[in-house]
This record gives structure tokens, C-alpha cells and sequence, in this order.
């Protein structure tokens, strides 16, 4: 059964009315309306279609089970790394999980030929992880540089203590980054789905390269990424079925340009700009956890802090989260087997009487150019 949260004060606020004045349009005391407004109390049934009617807006949105359709859209502004930092930290737990080390060796020494020292440049670098895999395989003498904001930069740069790997930072939102320097690759993983203007970074990325040189994306569809988790004791069409994200991510590509199926749509953004030598590959890491593999706990321990499996939500985040759902595009209903679904993993992880097993493919497209 959906909550009735019923939007009575929102509604009487937004048209600029007392409690007295929807009082009298209803025939009742504005104690009546006010019990309403704190959930006191509830309307009679043959009331709800009269206010419905005064506040024009239907039943359903009166009482909270659709998103009221003058609310202002609510922003993630996931494009602002300063709105994250420690926020982020459990999920950037997952890129050490993106990548088979034979595999990057193989796109790095048969796919682009790779043969020489480089200079590669990382936007949205996080802590740099991927920075650390390359210069592994790059040939000696390559450099790399990392773009992001000071928090990210200052973890980066401890990564690289006590080497001798040629590595530079630049503190920089990535909109407003200029260099007069050219690099042979410019990379993105996992970045553009976070950003609301992917094209305008997409150019920035090819105006940092030499011509001739690479532009590498490493992103998802959102789709596959949610259909890809399967767990040994949870039904997997539930898990496919319990929240369809369509409309919160329908919501978000029209309201800050936030692309869910940017994986994708890189490759024709890349024949836009003029790119050529286009082709994309998928990345064949797989997340397989089970418990005979050396890093079971630790394995375990990831997964729950990279998708906030840790705790259940109180009553007030569960509140707040459909409401954010809400403002996203989803009723209330739809919101509710989100928070349903949340309960059912992190009861999963918090059942020890049985070892777990599962798996998470990543999906991620690898999409490259030349300049």
C-alpha cells in the first residue's frame, strides 16, 4: 500500500492562501485544515475532489501518491565534483574492479599500438587509479596527468608518493580547463555519466590532443549496468523488475542533460566532432564474488560501501528519498519499491548464516577516436 502524505500546506502556500480561506471555500473550521496538514486527522472522502479542484491538481497529486506538477525540479549537479568528495569515496571503490589488467594490456598494445612513451591526460581523474594501471603498461618514460578538484588532485598525488612515475595534477573544473599543451590520449572513465553537458566535454577532450591523437571514453549504459547484478538467492527478475529507473533518468536527461545511455551515444557524438578511426569495445571485467576466493570479506565489504548496502534507511531519509524520487519522475508507489528493494540487499548482506554469492557486470563501453 502507497503512504498518503497529503500535500495540502505545499498547495495552500504555492496559491497564497490561509488555512481560513480553504476553510471557508470547504465549509469547514481551519482547525479541520489544519489537522490535515499535520496528519491529524484525515478529509472526508467526499471532500478530496473539491480541494483537488481549488488547488487544480488531480487526487492522486493531492495526496502525495504523484509529484505535484509545479514543484521545481530538483538538481543532482553530479557535474560538480565539489558537491561529492568524501561523498563519493565508497563508490570510487569500484574502479579497482573495472578493469582486467590483460585485457587494458591488450587495448593498449594491439588496439592502439602503443609502442612508445606518451603523454596521457585523465579527465575527472578521482584518485587516479586508472592512472596508476596505465603507467604500468605504458612504455617507460610515458607521463601522466590528472584533472580534478583539489580534494581529488591531493588524493592522487599520495598514490604516486614514493614512485618515480612521472605524474602532474591540475586543480580545474573540467568545463573551464584550457592547456596550450597537446597529449597523445586524452582519457574519461566513468565520468560523462555524471555530466550534464558530456558533449562539451567530449570537445574539450579532442582540443587537448594532438592531432592524431586518441580520445578514450570509458562509460556505461545505464540499462545494462541495472539489469547485471544477480545474486544466488534473490529472484533475478525482481531484481530487474522491483524499481524501473526509466523515468527518473527520462527526468534527469531533460532537466540537466544527465545522459543514461551515454555508453552508447559516444561513439556518434565522436562522428560529430569529426573524429575518425571510431570503435567501440566492451570492457569483460566481471565482479564474481563467491565465497572460496582469497578476498571474499574484502570483496564483500566493497560491494556493500560502493552501493550503500551498509544501513537501512530511518524514517525520515525514507521520506526523503521518495520524495526526491517523486520530484524525479516517479509516484510514490514506484518510490516505495525502491526503498523496498534497498531493504531486501541490505538484509541479504546482513544475513551471515549463509555465504554469499553473486556477481556485477560493469557494462562499460570503451569508446575511442582520433583527432
Amino acid at each position: 500500500m502507497a503512504t498518503i502524505k497529503l500535500k495540502i500546506a505545499e498547495l495552500r502556500k504555492e496559491k497564497g492562501v490561509g488555512q481560513q480561506d480553504l476553510a471557508n471555500h470547504l465549509s469547514v473550521s481551519f482547525q479541520a485544515v489544519s489537522k490535515w496538514e499535520t496528519g491529524t486527522t484525515m478529509p472526508d472522502i467526499t471532500l478530496l475532489p473539491c480541494i483537488a479542484e481549488y488547488f487544480h491538481v488531480t487526487i492522486d497529486e493531492l495526496l502525495g501518491l504523484k509529484p505535484l506538477p509545479q514543484q521545481d525540479y530538483i538538481p543532482r549537479n553530479t557535474d560538480n565534483h565539489d558537491t561529492l568528495n568524501e561523498k563519493a569515496d565508497n563508490l570510487y571503490k569500484n574502479r579497482k574492479y573495472f578493469w582486467n589488467n590483460d585485457y587494458l594490456s591488450f587495448l593498449i598494445n594491439n588496439v592502439w599500438h602503443i609502442d612508445r612513451p606518451i603523454d596521457v591526460i585523465e579527465f575527472r581523474c578521482c584518485d587516479a587509479y586508472l592512472g596508476q594501471q596505465l603507467l604500468e603498461i605504458f612504455p617507460k618514460g610515458s607521463t601522466y596527468t590528472g584533472v580534478d578538484n583539489e580534494y581529488y588532485t591531493n588524493k592522487a598525488r599520495l598514490r604516486f608518493n614514493n614512485t618515480d612515475l612521472d605524474t602532474y595534477f591540475i586543480e580545474s573544473d573540467i568545463y573551464s580547463y584550457k592547456t596550450d599543451k597537446k597529449y597523445d590520449i586524452a582519457i574519461c572513465q566513468a565520468g560523462l555519466r555524471h555530466m550534464n553537458n558530456p558533449m562539451e566535454i567530449l570537445k574539450i577532450m579532442t582540443a587537448s590532443v594532438k592531432n592524431g591523437g586518441l580520445i578514450v571514453c570509458v562509460d556505461v549504459n545505464r540499462e545494462l549496468e541495472q539489469d547485471g547484478l544477480y545474486f544466488d538467492t534473490i529472484d533475478y527478475e525482481y531484481l530487474c523488475t522491483a524499481f524501473d529507473f526509466h523515468k527518473v533518468w527520462k527526468k534527469e536527461l531533460e532537466c540537466e542533460g544527465r545522459d543514461y545511455a551515454i555508453g552508447m551515444r559516444l561513439p556518434f557524438y565522436m562522428q560529430q566532432l569529426g573524429l575518425h578511426d571510431i570503435d567501440i569495445r566492451v570492457n569483460d571485467r566481471v565482479m564474481y564474488v563467491n565465497p572460496e576466493m582469497e578476498n571474499y570479506n574484502g570483496m564483500i565489504q566493497d560491494f556493500i560501501a560502493i552501493n550503500g548496502l551498509d544501513k537501512t534507511f530511518s524514517p525520515s531519509e525514507q521520506e526523503d528519498t521518495i520524495e526526491f524520487l517523486m520530484n524525479h519522475g516517479t509516484d510514490r508507489a514506484q518510490a516505495k519499491n525502491y526503498m523496498q528493494k534497498h531493504e531486501t540487499l541490505v538484509e541479504y548482506f546482513r544475513n551471515t548464516d549463509k555465504k554469499k554469492s553473486f556477481l556485477k557486470v560493469q557494462g562499460l563501453l570503451i569508446t575511442y577516436g582520433r583527432k
